[in-house]
């Protein structure tokens, strides 16, 4: 039995100093190609890689450059659309200004040219005939489109009969006989 227990211890010893040995020349072994991987990053003296990492730095600059620069436009941009969203209300109202004011004044016209009409109504063709020839062909137009047709007819019949036909073509419907 007890050269069971020699044998045994001997072969335990023999199989644990094998393993402590291969243990540290992988450890060693390991260190060792580390230390030749890490060389060139620590500036061990690969000059292609050193160049690399130099041109790396480089476009790393540059890019945050460039980001820096767009951020920049992109202030820019938001300062001009909110500018041009302020203009563009600003217009907005001042073409509703424009519409009411235009309205207003077209109400204007519309009341003195009635007005005008109920005048011509009230004269007698012979007299309206000759001041309706002497106006702007325009304001003739508005003003007989007013005139109650009995009335409108009797003044056409004191104007020239060029003037007549002119004032009863333009009166007539788009899309007439021509």
């Amino acid at each position: 039995m007890k050269t069971i227990l020699i044998v045994s211890t001997l072969t335990f010893l023999v199989l644990f100093g094998t393993i402590v040995m291969t243990s540290g020349m992988l450890q060693n072994a390991v260190k060792g190609r580390l230390g030749e991987l890490l060389a060139p990053v620590t500036g061990g003296g690969d000059a292609a890689l050193d160049d690399t990492l130099a041109r790396l730095e480089l476009e790393r600059d540059a890019l945050q450059r460039q980001r820096e620069e767009l951020a920049l436009r992109a202030s820019a941009l938001d300062v001009e659309q909110k500018a041009f969203d302020a203009a563009q209300v600003r217009l907005q109202g001042l073409a509703t200004e424009i519409k009411t004011a235009q309205g207003a004044l077209d109400a204007s016209h519309d009341a003195e040219i009635a007005k005008l009409a109920k005048v011509y109504e009230a004269m007698k063709p012979a007299s309206a005939a000759p001041i309706l020839a002497s106006l702007d062909m325009e304001i003739v137009l508005e003003i007989m489109t007013r005139l109650k047709d009995r009335q409108a007819a009797r003044i056409l019949a004191f104007m020239t009969p060029a003037l007549a036909a002119e004032i009863s073509a333009r009166m007539s419907p788009p899309g007439g006989s021509s």
